[in-house]
This record gives C-alpha cells, structure tokens and sequence, in this order.
C-alpha cells in the first residue's frame, strides 16, 4: 500500500478518537481519547515524513494521557520542556513552528481543572493543526482538525449551553 494512503488511513483513526473524545462529559474521558488521537496521529506524521510533527505528536500523546489522571503543573513544564527539545531536536522547517505552538498551547490546557479550559484551548488549537496541516499537504488532517474544532465546539454547547460561567 502507498505510504500517503496509510499515512490517510491512520490519520482516519485519530480523526475517528478526536471526535469521539469531544462528545464525552468527563475530563478524564475526553483526554484519554485524545491521548488515543494523538498517538495514532503522531504515526501519521512519521509515515509522510514530517517528523517534527510525528516526534510533536509522541510527546503530545503522552501528555494527555498523563493530564488524564492529574493536574500537577510540575508535570505541564516537564512536558513542555519534552516538547521543546522534541522541537530543537527534530527542527526541519519553518512549518514546524505551527507544530511546537500547535504543541504548547494544549499542554497548558491539559493541566487545567476546569474542562471548559480544556475544551476552549482545544478550539484554539485546531485552528493551529488546521493551517499546519494544510501546509503538510494532509487533506484527511485538515478535515480531522476541522471536523474536531466542529465536534469541540457541538460538544461544548451540548453538554453547557444553559451555564451561566465559562
């Protein structure tokens, strides 16, 4: 099979995780299938040879799954620590700015306790994965991204429409 259409079909998975993981109440819920998401990205990146992003990825996989059963900030500043020497270390191009921003941004949100800054955070993120996607030159990722920021956004009023904070 061509490299670019596994590269889709895994893509395809973490799309699948992604949006499953937006629907879900719990905090715990949703980072676990994120973690799910980000890993079968990460394999995605690797395989169309954007290793910065896959090695991004890696490390955003294990965060999440980390940020699922605590909110110790030591452990965020460990991982954004990860993700900038993954960053130093596997830099290639200037696409891979959009990778590292697209990195730390939700590892801040990860380590919230508050899931609503989860999931705003997240927003913001897949505005990010969406350009770098594009730029990668991965349909299936752009729609993945947007089709989270959809789900995000559905989920978000679905479960807190008739809260008053945010």
């Amino acid at each position: 099979m061509d490299s670019f259409l596994v590269s889709q079909a895994l893509a395809a998975v973490a799309f699948t995780c992604g949006v499953v993981s937006f629907q879900c109440k719990k905090r715990r819920d949703v980072l676990l299938w994120l973690s799910a998401s980000a890993l079968t990205n990460a394999f995605h990146f690797f395989v169309l040879g954007r290793n910065s992003a896959g090695t991004l990825y890696v490390v955003m996989g294990i965060r999440v799954f980390t940020a699922a059963f605590t909110t110790d900030k030591r452990l965020m500043y460990v991982f954004m620590a990860l993700i900038l020497a993954g960053f130093f270390f596997s830099y290639e191009h200037p696409l891979d700015i959009l990778a590292l921003f697209g990195s730390l941004l939700p590892t801040y949100g990860n380590f919230q306790q508050s899931d609503r800054k989860v999931r705003l955070i997240y927003m913001a993120c897949a505005v990010t994965w969406m350009v770098h996607n594009y730029l990668a030159g991965s349909p299936v990722a752009v729609l993945m991204e947007t089709t989270f920021l959809v789900s995000n956004v559905i989920g978000y009023w679905r479960i807190y429409r008739f809260a008053i904070k945010a």
